[in-house]
């Protein structure tokens, strides 16, 4: 199976949940540090210094601002917390900026539960509001965004960026989504981090729900043959289904509820087929429940 690309997910969720303001903001996803594949994830630069960003994730922001994302497969680690601080610095370093000019923020989708109580041993760390942790007395300004401890409300594209959402959620997130512009990716990880939801909420077509065209075709590419084969498959059943009990009213008559409500029951074509083959062979009722 294919591995979720939520990287450039999150660079556009990030972008998304700080569009009030994107005026002020420049976004430079996978920023590259230096000639060799070290990259940050997202940097975020203040177009004007003095300007103030009253978004809650965005509350410590200086002028420049490093952001490492965890995917929600992936497990935060001190490791990570010192390398984005290093990424920090190095940017600074190499850009001749004053380091009291950046922030650090790391996004996780689960609780970071030993990582903040390494923290707590080192610096002071406060809960400054839900799924926000700030750690006070590191190099820069820096806080620990726990995504799944966020408010929909406030943040809905960090809240639903995740593995597990429910047909109601993934229904608002296309519902959101419809119309906007520069949001495929967080779409398509979304989409493919939750197939079987999606999946089932796409054959449902529940209503409003409103696909795009584009997602649309997206889907019909890779549900396509899904759809045509389940769709003969119920057609295959329903035929043996028919036969059997055609065969049954034909030799003894009334058929009793309770097997038809068997026979109703079963949805595998090749066993009614089956069955159907054995039906005609049957002398009595017992004998066919038997079979049954």
């Amino acid at each position: 199976m294919a591995r979720t690309s939520w990287h450039p997910a999150f660079a556009q969720a990030i972008e998304n949940e700080l569009e009030d303001c994107r005026d002020a903001l420049t976004f430079e996803a996978e920023h590259q540090l230096t000639t060799e594949p070290l990259r940050i994830d997202v940097l975020i630069i203040k177009k004007k210094r003095n300007v103030v960003i009253k978004k809650n994730i965005a509350q410590i922001f200086q002028s420049f601002n490093v952001v490492e994302y965890k995917s929600p497969n992936d497990r935060v680690t001190l490791e990570d917390y010192h390398k984005t601080h290093c990424y920090s610095r190095l940017y600074a370093s190499l850009n001749k900026v004053d380091i009291n000019e950046m922030s650090v923020t790391v996004v996780v989708t689960r609780h970071p539960r030993k990582l903040l109580a390494f923290l707590r041993k080192q610096y002071t760390v406060a809960n400054v509001q839900p799924g926000i942790y700030l750690v006070e007395g590191d190099t820069s300004p820096t806080q620990v965004i726990v995504s799944e401890e966020l408010s929909e409300e406030d943040n809905f594209w960090l809240t639903n960026l995740r593995n597990d959402l429910t047909e109601e959620q993934l229904a608002r997130v296309f519902t959101v989504a419809e119309g906007r512009t520069s949001i495929d990716a967080y779409v398509y990880a979304v989409v493919d981090a939750n197939t079987k939801t999606t999946e089932e909420l796409y054959m449902k077509r529940k209503k409003n729900v409103f696909i795009s065209e584009k997602l649309d075709a997206y889907f019909r590419e890779k549900w396509g043959p899904t759809l045509i084969a389940q769709g003969e498959a119920i057609g295959e059943a329903k035929a043996g289904k028919e036969m059997i009990l055609g065969f049954l009213r034909g030799r003894f008559g009334k058929v009793p509820k309770d097997i038809e409500r068997a026979i109703n029951q079963m949805s595998d074509p090749i066993a009614l087929k089956s069955l159907a083959a054995r039906t005609a062979n049957c002398k009595t009722l017992d004998e066919f429940v038997a079979e049954l």
